[in-house]
């Protein structure tokens, strides 16, 4: 997490799993997210956003992005906002009730660790499915 100064704030640039530029600013946590959601820290908040287990969206043309990681039993999210052209902004990240379950907002399921296939996999695979077709119809490569 590299930090520096906009606007005379300190921020701090995290590099997520779907968006490269996440900007947490410290006035947003210190006033915001430790004082409402004091069992997230910055450690918390970068890892789910680095290695999270669901991103989905509320609708489909939303803005607002949630990342989603479960700890043990219990799930954290981090509430995320388009800000400025290709920057998001962490707006809030907290520790979820675990009797909200499945919600319909994970119907705009973007991501999930289960099923997401990198894309030098993807390439991969793309390239071993090749090699199998050539050999099937004896074409010359």
């Amino acid at each position: 997490m590299k930090n520096y100064y906009e606007d005379k704030l300190l921020a701090f640039k995290i590099e997520g799993k779907l968006h490269n530029k996440i900007v947490l600013y410290d006035d947003n946590y210190k006033k915001h997210i430790k004082v409402r959601h004091p069992e997230m820290s910055m450690e918390n908040i970068e890892d789910i956003l680095k290695t999270p287990d669901y991103v989905y969206k509320p609708s489909r043309n939303s803005t607002i992005f949630y990342y989603e990681k479960l700890y043990e039993r219990d799930t954290y999210r981090v509430v995320i906002e388009s800000c400025k052209k290709h920057t998001k902004e962490v707006v809030t990240a907290y520790k979820v009730g675990n009797e909200e379950g499945y919600t319909v907002k994970h119907i705009y399921c973007v991501y999930d660790k289960e099923t997401f296939i990198e894309y030098e996999d993807m390439n991969k695979e793309l390239e071993d499915d090749f090699d199998y077709f050539y050999g099937i119809f004896n074409k010359a490569e």
